[in-house]
């Protein structure tokens, strides 16, 4: 990625950020508005979707990295990030040599070459970085921890935390049954207001129910067995109906192989794993080898048709759109589970440390040819930014965030100075403000329109500032002896 010019993927998460780019501009936080999307009309997708990602491409870009390269560095942020925040995870129960398995499978899992390099799942690949470290901040009580790491990934992708939540809350119920983690829950929640309270109550106002329908019906996109375990088939495609996918929905061949190996390895009873220091005299590894290699098994199952009747009943679920999302939650416990592998043969015969090499260097050549790109582009941010290239970007989602009170989506862009009407849209002359109406179509068109936030926004935005000083000031000043 360190090279000049961006590779082809599936999102347009760099036409998002350059869309944020403008909010930052025009000194606007938190962002609302795109003004380029929906064929050049604009819509609120900032209104809805996570803004977390483009916050830390922002800081890219104020010290002088084109859009481009942002982007490209918060792809290798979430890459490096994870595997640090999954070694520190896994360190607790494997030691070092485990932890550094853990972590260098949850980096190399064919999935996160998937996220990166073929959909260019932005905010999904970002994800990964939080999921072991609220993990750890269950297993180490530390409540505002948790409360601000669930708040990140609540802003970094919704349907991330949407998945890991049902995990985590049966994390919880095995290793912890803290009640101070449900206020810290709550906290979370509260700080996102700014966020939570516009989706609650506007999200009624865009076609945002037509994302579960047609192609993005979950129905299409069942995974099977030979894809999850078996093949090892690479493509830069998409998901189809039926198992003629063009892309990769694979589990890891070592990922399930090594697990399998560790499951019969603690079946036969023969060996005991010592007491984690890190977690408190009588703890046993192998319960967390039980329960990470269960909860990746209900990840896979969720990926499977097996497993509709779940997708029918839970509420919200279908906004998932993919079942094989999923291979998100079982990359995290499966590559949590085969850091054990170490612990588990550590009297072995074989050192640890020559055990753990063996596995490192079999993980890369199975894997690392999966993380490279199709097609390169050697392009500035200005020939990105322009052409075809560009109304494909502004053509994209039309359907995700476009106001019902526009009717039909629009076939031709946008002509100068006008926008689709939304709840926010007010006109300034002279300084005086007047409100807008839009004409039979939905649009309006002005020179003197500014978006402003609405009462829901603006509660929400105080919200979530009074509670940021809050903790901010716990943190600074709170009580020596407090926890």
């Amino acid at each position: 990625m360190l090279r000049p010019g961006i590779y082809t993927m599936h999102d347009f998460h760099v036409f998002r950020q350059f869309e944020f780019d403008k909010c930052v501009a025009e000194k606007v936080f938190p962002c609302r508005w795109a003004p380029d999307a929906g064929r050049g009309y604009g819509e609120p997708m900032f209104n809805f979707y996570g803004q977390f990602p483009y916050w830390l491409g922002t800081i890219f870009r104020l010290s002088g990295l084109s859009v481009l390269a942002s982007v490209k560095s918060v792809f290798i942020l979430s890459l490096v990030l994870s595997g640090i925040s999954m070694f520190l995870l896994a360190r607790n129960f494997w030691g070092d040599k485990g932890a550094l398995i853990s972590a260098l499978f949850y980096i190399y899992a064919p999935y996160r070459a998937v996220d990166v390099w073929v959909r260019g799942a932005l905010p999904e690949a970002l994800a990964f970085i939080f999921f072991p470290l609220i993990l750890l901040s269950v297993e180490k009580k530390k409540y505002l921890s948790f409360s601000v790491l669930i708040f990140l990934l609540l802003i970094t992708h919704n349907l991330s935390i949407f998945m890991f939540l049902p995990f985590l809350g049966i994390w919880w119920l095995v290793r912890s049954r803290d009640w101070k983690f449900l206020p810290a829950g709550l906290l979370s929640l509260v700080l996102g207001s700014f966020y939570l309270l516009p989706v609650i109550f506007e999200s009624k106002l865009v076609t945002l129910t037509q994302t579960t329908a047609d192609y993005y019906n979950y129905s299409l996109h069942w995974t099977t067995l030979s894809q999850l375990f078996l093949s090892r088939f690479w493509g830069y495609g998409g998901s189809t109906w039926g198992p003629n996918d063009t892309m990769s929905f694979s589990a890891g061949h070592l990922h399930w192989i090594l697990a399998l190996v560790i499951a019969i390895t603690i079946a036969g009873k023969y060996l005991t794993l010592n007491p984690s220091p890190k977690l408190g005299e009588g703890t046993k590894g192998r319960g967390i080898i039980v329960l990470g290699l269960a909860l990746s098994l209900l990840a896979l199952f969720l990926t499977h048709g097996k497993s509709e009747i779940f997708w029918k009943l839970v509420p919200g679920l279908p906004f998932v759109q993919f079942p094989w999302r999923f291979l998100s939650m079982s990359t995290l416990f499966l590559s949590l589970a085969n850091g054990a592998i170490v612990s588990l043969f550590h009297k072995s015969a074989v050192p640890a440390k020559a055990l753990a090499t063996a596995g490192y260097v079999l993980l890369l050549l199975l894997n690392i040819g999966f993380f490279k790109p199709d097609i390169w582009k050697s392009v500035t941010d200005t020939q990105y930014f322009s052409g075809a290239s560009w109304d494909e970007m502004r053509s994209s989602a039309l359907s995700d965030y476009w106001p019902k009170t526009a009717g039909p989506l629009p076939a031709q862009f946008a002509l100068p100075d006008t926008i689709v009407y939304f709840p926010g849209w007010t006109s300034i002359v002279d300084g005086v403000e007047q409100s807008v109406v839009p004409d039979s179509r939905g649009f309006v068109t002005s020179t003197n329109l500014v978006f402003k936030d609405t009462f829901v926004r603006t509660l929400g935005n105080i919200i979530s500032g009074l509670t940021a000083v809050g903790i901010i000031s716990w943190i600074f000043f709170k009580p020596k002896h407090a926890s």
